[in-house]
């Protein structure tokens, strides 16, 4: 048996009536002839091809085709005739149907009764037909083999045509989905694409896995949704009321891959990014199996527009989220505020939290305790405050909040960190600062409100009682005149111009000489504006520029003390002060030895003064570099002693020389305050301690005459100098004699 013998079937007039269901093949036979109308009507009555009958249309004259041409879709088959009206009648049709009417997909086989009009190889060269026969060839049998030929000719064509067009049309729709940035729309635009691909209506659900807000466990949802189950939106795939769809769902995800049951497509798609999704479209018939293979092409496009989208989630969620706190970050933070000042909400409030020495926990308990607190902290404000509020976590230790002004008062953030947390078995009380700005008093942008609240809270930890300030406009004049004075700062500590250190002498009670010099720096700006001490060290310091000015210091004091003993005072003592700051910096040793062995100086001639503070709060790293300094031989005294709370052992432990009673306890000894007592205190620990004391800002005889009484060593203040430049107090040596 033929494969044409196959595909065609002659059926019984009997059974006519039954014949598949199918539409026909459309066979438009065009002749001028009425008998070659009826022989072909007879020849071809009651024959099935490939499972569809005929459906027989009739032409007299080539004008009368191309009219039926012209309206009727889906022509298979043209018999046409050479010779009608002229002699090249049929031929002339056969230009018109390909290149007028864009019949590409239909066959044609020519038939002429005269063959000489137009040779065979010629005709079939020239134009595209399916074959060429004359009237004479075509037999009932050989009729049918030609058509049979040309049909499934003309159904591989269309099949080929539409699968170009589909393939086409899938590449318009991956463009589509690959401009779409949420999983809701285009999990929506999915369905209504593979609804178009399928030529039916857009009945179906997308489903996929969701990761929980908590980051706890994903779980799958129904995260699109057309037509009939438009109500199936956002719910658990379990929870969703067409019970078969779920099923089929779960069924795609445990093989992987796609199913085609009962009417139903379901695509599945798994991602790199470990995302498991399924698209499920009630198409309500089988799906033919080019459309399979097209679906196939389909949902590889959707997979990867799917990672796509995936992956400009998560970008987005790192871009606008904290990934720790899973609140928002400052970015986003910032952004609200914005949108809340162009909605005029004025009766809001933008508050900065900021936990105090926050890095101190990660340095002693380790980065997994702090990241357990601040997950904590964040937990505990979130729950404090309704939904309207919004908490944000906007860098290290800082959280935000943005609020109505009746929610967010300071008092109440404060109260919410008297209860201690508990983190990884510890459990740790923090000490939070709060800076506010009123949304009804701010100016600018939302980057303006954060930077003025931030503001404030630098103003609530520079020592408000309440820990908490609300932003005022003399904070930003403040900060931009600090701003400039660090920047003249930092171009005088490079250029190493207005900078000088003055020297204040340092007397013996007992014999009234001079036995050393305090190094104290001292800062004149271009304008030739003196800027005191106190405002341009701690500018230093935050600045890390003590790093640099402490070693210029450093060297300019040993360098000036060298200069001294050459001039007849080989015994005098220097002494200069050191920031925490300079002490945290792990070259500070190797820049100290390095400074003191390059000028020559004796470093028991040197000593180091740090703050009592300063003794307390840096233990262990303080320890070994003082232990390394007293090996070099360098002396180290404590400042502003008496105004800490050190203990008897905390204090033998450090490898000190000399105690330094704060300028406070002098000032108090005569006017009958505590002062005296404490002075006298320090002065007997020192004797119990085996330690040297000298007590500074000394300025009367009264004071002099009480301390020497007490016992105290040495004492230095405006009684005997003020700090001077290094010429004067080369004079101040020749008046009052070195020791």
């Amino acid at each position: 048996m033929t494969a044409t013998d196959e595909l065609v079937s002659i059926v019984d007039d009997a059974a006519a009536g039954a014949v598949v269901p199918q539409p026909g093949w459309r066979v438009l036979v065009v002749d001028d002839d009425d008998d070659v109308h009826a022989a072909t009507l007879l020849a071809l009555r009651n024959i099935v091809i490939a499972g569809r009958p005929l459906e027989m249309l009739r032409a007299d004259s080539a004008a009368e085709a191309r009219a039926i041409i012209a309206a009727t879709p889906d022509i298979a088959v043209v018999l046409l005739d050479v010779v009608m009206e002229t002699g090249d009648a049929g031929l002339r049709l056969v230009r018109v149907i390909r290149e007028e009417l864009g019949c590409v997909e239909t066959r044609i086989i020519l038939r002429t009764g005269q063959p000489g009009y137009a040779p065979e190889l010629e005709v079939i060269r020239d134009y595209d037909i399916n074959d060429y026969k004359t009237k004479s060839e075509l037999t009932r049998t050989r009729l049918v083999t030609s058509l049979t030929t040309a049909i499934r000719s003309y159904e591989q064509i269309r099949t080929i045509n539409e699968a170009k067009r589909r393939l086409d049309q899938i590449v318009v729709f991956a463009g589509e989905l690959f401009r779409l940035r949420d999983a809701g729309g285009f999990a929506a635009e999915s369905l209504r694409q593979a609804a178009l691909l399928l030529g039916c209506e857009a009945h179906g659900i997308f489903c996929a896995q969701v990761a929980a807000a908590d980051g706890g466990t994903a779980r799958r949802e129904v995260i699109g949704a057309a037509g009939r189950h438009l109500g199936e939106l956002g719910r658990p795939v379990g929870q969703i009321g067409a019970a078969p769809l779920a099923a089929l769902f779960e069924r795609s995800c445990e093989r992987r891959g796609n199913l085609y049951e009962d009417g139903v497509v379901v695509l599945h798609f798994g991602t790199t990014t470990g995302c498991s999704a399924a698209l499920l479209l009630e198409c309500g018939r089988d799906a033919t199996e080019l459309e399979r293979y097209l679906l196939q092409v389909f949902g590889a496009n959707v997979a990867v527009a799917l990672e796509n989208v995936n992956l400009l989630q998560q970008l987005n969620f790192f871009a606008y989220f904290d990934p720790l706190c899973r609140l928002p970050n400052r970015a986003h933070f910032v952004s609200l505020i914005d949108r809340h000042l162009g909605q005029r909400a004025i009766d809001w409030t933008v508050a900065l939290v900021d936990i105090d020495h926050f890095s101190d926990i990660n340095a002693v308990l380790g980065h997994q305790t702090g990241d357990a607190l601040l997950v904590a902290v964040g937990a505990r404000l979130r729950a404090a405050f309704p939904e309207a509020v919004t908490v944000a976590r906007v860098s290290g230790g800082n959280f935000g909040l943005l609020g109505p002004d009746s929610e967010l008062r300071p008092e109440r953030i404060l109260a919410l960190f008297e209860q201690p947390f508990v983190t990884d078995g510890q459990s740790l009380m923090i000490r939070p600062f709060a800076g506010l700005e009123r949304l009804a008093e701010a100016e600018g942008s939302g980057a303006d409100v954060f930077k003025n609240a931030n503001l404030a809270v630098g103003r609530a930890k520079s020592g408000r009682r309440e820990r908490w300030q609300y932003f005022t406009h003399d904070m930003q004049a403040a900060t931009r005149q600090r701003l400039g004075l660090l920047h003249e700062l930092r171009h005088a500590a490079e250029a190493k111009t207005g900078l000088s250190l003055h020297y204040q002498p340092q007397i013996d009670v007992a014999s009234g000489r001079v036995v050393g010099a305090e190094a104290l720096m001292r800062w004149r700006n271009e304008r030739g504006e003196d800027i005191p001490p106190y405002r341009f060290i701690p500018l230093a310091e935050y600045s890390h520029l003590i790093i640099e000015l402490g070693e210029w210091a450093l060297r300019t004091a040993c360098a000036q003390l060298l200069e001294w003993q050459r001039q007849g005072h080989p015994d005098l003592r220097m002494a200069v002060n050191v920031s925490v700051a300079q002490f945290r910096d792990p070259h500070f040793i190797a820049m100290a030895r390095r400074c003191i062995g390059e000028t020559g100086v004796d470093p028991r001639q040197i000593e180091i003064e740090i703050t009592e503070t300063m003794a307390l709060s840096e233990t262990e790293s303080l320890l070994e570099a003082l232990y390394d300094l007293k090996e070099f031989g360098v002396g180290i005294a404590i400042d502003d002693f008496g105004s800490g709370f050190s203990s008897l052992n905390h204090l033998h432990r450090l490898p000190i020389n000399r105690l330094k009673i704060d300028r406070a306890f002098v000032t108090d000894l005569y006017a009958g305050g505590s002062g005296a007592n404490i002075a006298e205190m320090i002065v007997k620990l020192g004797k119990m301690l085996g330690l040297s004391v000298i007590a500074e800002g000394v300025e009367t005889p009264e004071q002099m005459k009480a301390l020497s009484a007490m016992g105290c060593n040495e004492v230095q203040g405006y009684l005997f100098s003020r700090p001077v430049p290094a010429e004067a107090f080369g004079e101040l040596l020749r008046a009052r004699p070195a020791a």
